[in-house]
């Protein structure tokens, strides 16, 4: 009896212990044809392997393994053994490298989910570089200054919204929703609806969240759900499309991507195929309204723990003559303001949307002294390249003034978050566009305020975003105009505001100071005359 117990207990331990062996020696095979070793790391449980920790643990997945292993670490992840690499060296390597060492790979639930007829997954040679430069057509200096009066009016609109309406606002949802209703007008120039984009925009981001999942499509698994939905968002695209063709085909071309990448192809005499349309649509759905609304919602907290910051973005606009709300604005307007472009690119670098990026090894390359495999996954990380780097001074710290005109360290692989190389995201210039409108909007429009005054605990997948949603409240400039006005009899310009810098006292009668020092408007009028803050370290966010 006892010996059938301890066999019991003991084989099926053993069989555990041996596959997990077995899975660590031959799940990340090694070239024996090169003399270098592996990059340290470990490849997690069997079949499985650090997916979910690579899921669940976000920015400290590849910290903690970049803190034990260096600069690169090997991995098993979504259903690959993988290398993650940082730093602007070896970045670097990766994206000289295109079509020689490395080329483009997505995960499989990716391609599946995505679509493989799009620009993001389409093979690298002849066919790729067409269909990138029809691409890139619609996101040309003209057609951007085409968009810009159309995304101004929707932004200026939605921030009215916001501050109307209950108060704290979660920004994260609210700030995915109104860049999914921008992608919808200015990518696909869809007529919006406010029933389909209720419905449809839980379509997108169930499908984005469960792509990042082990690669099992079978009933009930995260995969299969997002597949569903990837078919009611084709459902819906094709009546949309089919409307858009006509036209076309008729002579109007709408001012939208989508059209511009269709008549594009017409004018080229190209047909241009059902499935491609669709690939194409998802994919600016997707890179237009999940990426940017991370980065929107980065934008907002960081400014509201920054007032300094946005004191000189006025400034900046008065300057300009464009900070009464509701100016117009042109694409050169924009342009012109030197200081909002330093801000957006300081959001880039604290608080990329994308973790990294995925390449396949074409064949066996070195890499700071490591050999990786011919087959392997390869992935680039943006943000630990972008906190490792050693060109920034204090690169934990958010300062919009590191990029002015005396930074000339940084190179195009120290700061990258858009990726790089042949395979750069072609609607960068347009995602930039969106955030510096955001951020002219609302500081000519808003002030705003995080309900509970900390920075908030952060997810990486499948993009930068807070856990809590980052609860804010608003509040129009109009309504901040009226109270003071009412408070001492005179016109108070709702535009001064107060600095927020590391040693510097500061005086306003209007001001209320949280237990981090951070200021905020106020209703009480006998508030402190006199205060000292200290800037926030937002290193937790990197």
């Amino acid at each position: 009896m006892l010996q059938e117990v301890v066999a019991y207990l003991v084989f099926p331990g053993f069989l555990m212990v041996l596959s997990w062996k077995l899975w660590g020696r031959y799940a990340t095979p090694s070239d024996p044809a090169c003399a270098l070793p592996l990059p340290q790391g470990t490849t997690g449980l069997p079949f499985i392997g650090e997916t979910l920790s690579f899921v669940l643990e976000g920015a400290e997945f590849s910290r903690k393994r970049h803190a034990l292993y260096g600069d690169v670490f090997k991995t098993h992840i979504l259903g690959r053994p993988t290398i993650r690499v940082r730093g602007a060296d070896n970045v670097r390597k990766i994206l000289r490298g295109e079509n020689d060492i490395v080329g483009t790979m997505w995960p499989d639930n990716f391609r599946m989910v995505l679509g493989t007829q799009n620009l993001a997954m389409c093979g690298s040679g002849p066919v790729h570089r067409q269909r990138k430069k029809t691409v890139m057509r619609a996101f040309r200096h003209d057609a951007l200054a085409i968009y810009t009066d159309s995304m101004q009016a929707m932004i200026a609109d939605i921030l009215r919204g916001w501050c109307r309406g209950p108060q704290p606002l979660a920004v994260y949802p609210a700030a995915r929703e109104m860049m999914f209703r921008l992608a919808i007008a200015v990518l696909v120039g869809f007529h919006q609806d406010d029933e389909e984009v209720r419905r449809v925009g839980p379509l997108f981001r169930t499908a984005v969240k469960n792509m990042f999942s082990l690669p099992l499509n079978v009933p009930g698994s995260a995969l299969r759900k997002a597949l569903q939905c990837r078919q009611q968002i084709d459902d819906w695209l094709k009546r949309h499309i089919h409307e858009k063709q006509a036209q076309i085909w008729s002579g109007e071309v709408p001012n939208d991507v989508l059209s511009f990448i269709i008549s594009s192809a017409k004018d080229d005499g190209e047909a241009v195929e059902q499935q491609v349309m669709l690939d194409t649509a998802v994919e600016l759905l997707f890179a237009g309204h999940e990426t940017t609304s991370s980065a929107a919602t980065s934008l907002i907290m960081h400014l509201a723990l920054q007032p300094q910051v946005v004191q000189k973005v006025q400034e900046e606009l008065e300057k300009h003559g464009l900070l009464q709300p509701d100016q117009p604005l042109s694409l050169e307007q924009v342009g012109r303001l030197t200081y909002v472009g330093q801000v957006v690119k300081e959001v880039l670098r604290l608080s990329p949307p994308v973790g990294g990026a995925f390449r396949r090894a074409l064949k066996t390359f070195e890499i700071g002294g490591f050999q990786v495999p011919e087959g392997w996954a390869v992935m680039y990380s943006i943000r630990d390249t972008h906190s490792a780097s050693q060109v920034f001074s204090s690169p934990e710290q958010f300062d919009p003034d590191r990029w002015g005109a005396t930074n000339t360290t940084a190179t195009r692989y120290d700061f990258l978050p858009f990726g790089g190389g042949p395979r750069a995201c072609a609607g960068k210039e347009f995602a930039k566009l969106q955030l510096k409108l955001l951020c002219v909007e609302l500081v000519r429009a808003c002030r705003w305020e995080l309900a509970d005054g900390k920075v908030p605990e952060t997810k990486t997948v499948p993009v930068l975003h807070p856990t809590n949603g980052l609860p804010v409240n608003f509040v129009s400039l109009d309504d901040v105009t009226t109270k003071q006005e009412g408070a001492d009899g005179s016109s108070a310009s709702a535009h001064a505001l107060i600095v927020n810098t590391d040693q510097v006292t500061i005086s306003d009668a209007y001001l209320d100071m949280d237990t981090n020092g951070n200021l905020y408007p106020t209703n009480v009028q006998n508030s402190p005359d006199t205060v000292t803050v200290v800037g926030p370290d937002l290193s937790c966010m990197v």
